[in-house]
């Protein structure tokens, strides 16, 4: 069959099967015969204006030239990638399949989500691989030390033991949240949501932080949103909901100054509830908000507080606020930041809000 012979009606059909996927069929001069509608989408412009374009006038892309050029000179099908779109937006698997008597049939399959996925699990495995060598090179590092008879003196092999602890506190802590996030992002976290009355979630959580910011000489303070109107519920999974905001406590309180005060509350919003956590510690940069909810994502570690360096980088790994962001999309809600370095930071969670009328879980 020549290029031709390739009837308008059958491409169309080949279009309306293909998922979003672009097909083209190309001339022997390797300019387009025909393209659908995603590739006009894709070339950001009529399909029509596509015909008897090149493909690196249309596409603006030597790779997809380049595929189709290898096709048409060797007569068998060939297969490669290319950046699409504006920007190069969208990675495409290329497949070009000559046809008897010249021409192509081009068929460009998106392949940005598994690209996408490709990523993450390699930047998993670097970060993890980070998070685990850094405790237990100095785990083997002490324990060398105390095997080999070099620490004699009993109080400096007791600091030995205790360093080790706290490094294996660390894996502990670490395996934990990586079991912890991991169920919540596959959904094996069943949730049981109920009407939540938002004024005894914030209780419960600054009962909790309380002991740990006084250690700390700070001060925990519980609002209330006195503009709702009486009987505003949330739903949610209270004790999900509690983990997600006391994670945001703890930030708070290793972030600010002692001294300083620490204010958990709630707002009601048409449709949700707002929780939040708000400080007046060291805040968080511009440039580093839109990420800090990603998993392992830590803001540069040189801006902890001198006193607390040790301790902040013992026990975080950057988990917390991805299992708390996990948490609040699990109950189709969402989470951010409003924060101003040297002024402090307010994290909130939104959830959704209870219809009139329900009562809350005894």
């Amino acid at each position: 069959m020549t290029i031709d012979a390739l009837p308008a009606a059958a491409f169309e059909a080949l279009m309306h099967r293909t998922g979003g996927d672009v097909l083209l069929l190309i001339d022997p001069g390797l300019r387009i015969v025909r393209a659908g509608g995603e590739a006009g989408r894709l070339a950001e412009r009529p399909a029509a204006e596509l015909t008897r374009m090149s493909l690196i006038a249309a596409f603006g892309s030597a790779a997809l030239d380049a595929v189709a050029r290898s096709a048409a000179q060797s007569g068998k099908p060939v297969t490669g990638e290319a950046e699409l779109g504006p920007e190069g937006g969208r990675i495409f698997e290329i497949n070009a399949v000559p046809i008897t008597g010249g021409g192509l049939v081009m068929w460009l399959r998106d392949i940005t989500p598994l690209r996408r996925l490709e990523r993450v699990r390699r930047d998993f495995v670097a970060n993890i691989s980070h998070e685990l060598r850094t405790p237990l090179t100095s785990i083997k590092l002490l324990a060398e030390t105390v095997s080999s008879g070099a620490v004699d003196d009993p109080v400096t092999a007791a600091e030995f033991a205790l360093q080790i602890e706290r490094e294996v506190d660390h894996l502990a802590q670490l395996v934990d949240e990586l079991l912890d996030l991991t169920m919540i992002e596959s959904g094996q976290t069943r949730l049981s949501l109920e009407p939540l009355d938002p004024a005894d979630v914030v209780a419960g959580v600054v009962e909790r932080i309380r002991p740990v910011a006084e250690r700390r000489d700070m001060t925990i303070r519980a609002l209330t949103d006195t503009e709702a109107e009486p009987g505003a519920r949330a739903i949610g999974d209270v004790a999900r909901l509690g983990q997600a905001l006391l994670n945001l406590a703890h930030n708070a309180v290793k972030y600010s100054k002692p001294g300083g005060e620490i204010r958990i509350g709630w707002r009601a919003h048409t449709g949700r509830i707002r929780f939040t956590v708000a400080d007046d510690g060291i805040g968080v940069p511009q440039a580093h908000q839109s990420r800090i909810f990603e998993r392992f994502y830590k803001v540069d570690r040189s801006r902890a507080r001198p006193e607390d360096a040790d301790e902040r980088l013992s026990n975080s790994a950057g988990l917390g606020l991805a299992i708390v962001r996990q948490i609040a999309e699990a109950h189709g809600g969402a989470v951010g930041v409003e924060s101003v370095e040297r002024l402090g930071s307010t994290f909130w969670i939104e959830v959704p809000r209870a219809a009139p009328g329900l009562e809350p879980t005894a």
